[in-house]
C-alpha cells in the first residue's frame, strides 16, 4: 500500500484490568508491523499494573495476577512504548475510544510526555464511517473479511488483526485513500475530548486526584503534578520544550481555562 510507504506502520492493542482508564491499568500491550526500513516489529509485553487484576478481566484476556509477578511497571516500559509510537502510523480497533485513553492516563501518572504518533487509525470508526454492514466488533469484521482471529483478546492477536483489517477495508474502498493519511484519520473521527470537558474531571484538576494541577502566582503558572511539580511553566518551557508543548495540549490534565491563562502570560513575556 503505497500510501504507507516510508512510514513506521504498527498494529496496536492493549489488555487492561478493566474498562475505566482513570482507575484501571494496562496489563499487556502489543505492537505488530514494520519499521520505516521494512524490518518487522513484533513486541508483546506483560505489565505489572500495581493493582489487582479482577477475575472478570482475567476471564476475558486470560492474564492473571500470577502472570504479571516480576513484570515491569508501566513506567519501566514507557520509554520502549514511546519510541514505538513516536512518528508511527498506529492502527487499532477502537484505539481512539479505548487503548489511546489508557496510554494518555498511564503517561500522565508517571509525569512523562505523551508520545506523538504520525496518525492514529481506528478501524472501528472507519468501519462505521464506511457503513460496513453488520456488527463492527473486531471478531465480526475479521470474519467478514476472512481474517483469522484464533486468540481474540490477546493483545498481539488483536493488534495483528487490526492491521490486516485496515488493509482489507482499503482494498474494498479505494476512495478512502484520496484524502491521504490525514483524510483517513479524519474519517476515523479522531477528535478526542479533552479531559476538562469530561463531567467526572474538574477544571484544572488531575484525573483521580483532588489536588489542583496548576497554581497561579502573580500571573506565573506553577505545575503541581508530574516530574516538574513545583516548577514554573516558563522554567519547563526553557529546559524541556517538548514537555511544555504536551502541557499545553488537550491531552494534558490542565484544563482549557488554565491553558488559556498560561498562553496569555507567555504572550505578555514576549
Amino acid at each position: 500500500m503505497s500510501l504507507f510507504d516510508g512510514h513506521k506502520v504498527l498494529g496496536f492493542d492493549t489488555e487492561t484490568t478493566g474498562l475505566n482508564p482513570r482507575k484501571d491499568r494496562i496489563v499487556q500491550y502489543a505492537f505488530i508491523g514494520r519499521e520505516v526500513d521494512g524490518s518487522s516489529v513484533c513486541q508483546t509485553e506483560l505489565i505489572d499494573p500495581g493493582i489487582r487484576i479482577p477475575e472478570e478481566s482475567t476471564r476475558v484476556h486470560g492474564i492473571s495476577n500470577e502472570d504479571v509477578i516480576g513484570c515491569g511497571s508501566f513506567g519501566e516500559h514507557a520509554q520502549d512504548i514511546a519510541e514505538l509510537i513516536d512518528g508511527a502510523i498506529i492502527i487499532g480497533h477502537n484505539v481512539n475510544g479505548f487503548d489511546w485513553r489508557f496510554i494518555e492516563f498511564e503517561f500522565m501518572r508517571i509525569g512523562e510526555s505523551l508520545p506523538t504518533p504520525y496518525v492514529l487509525v481506528d478501524t472501528l470508526e472507519l468501519a462505521r464511517a464506511l457503513k460496513i454492514p453488520g456488527r463492527h466488533t473486531l471478531g465480526h469484521l475479521c470474519k467478514r473479511y476472512g481474517i483469522g482471529l484464533d486468540r481474540a483478546h490477546s493483545a498481539d492477536a488483536d493488534a495483528a488483526a487490526a492491521l490486516v483489517l485496515l488493509w482489507k477495508m482499503v482494498e474494498g474502498n479505494q476512495s478512502i485513500l484520496e484524502g491521504g493519511l490525514r483524510g483517513i484519520q479524519e474519517l476515523c473521527g479522531r477528535k478526542r475530548r479533552p479531559f476538562a470537558k469530561n463531567k467526572q474531571v474538574k477544571e484544572g484538576v488531575f484525573p483521580g486526584n483532588t489536588d489542583e494541577s496548576v497554581i497561579f502566582d502573580d500571573g506565573e503558572c506553577v505545575i503541581a503534578f508530574g516530574k516538574y511539580s513545583g516548577k514554573s511553566f516558563s522554567f519547563i518551557d526553557s529546559c524541556d520544550p517538548r514537555y511544555a508543548k504536551w502541557l499545553m495540549s488537550e491531552s494534558s490534565p490542565i484544563g482549557k481555562s488554565a491553558r488559556d491563562r498560561i498562553a496569555e502570560y507567555r504572550i505578555k513575556q514576549e
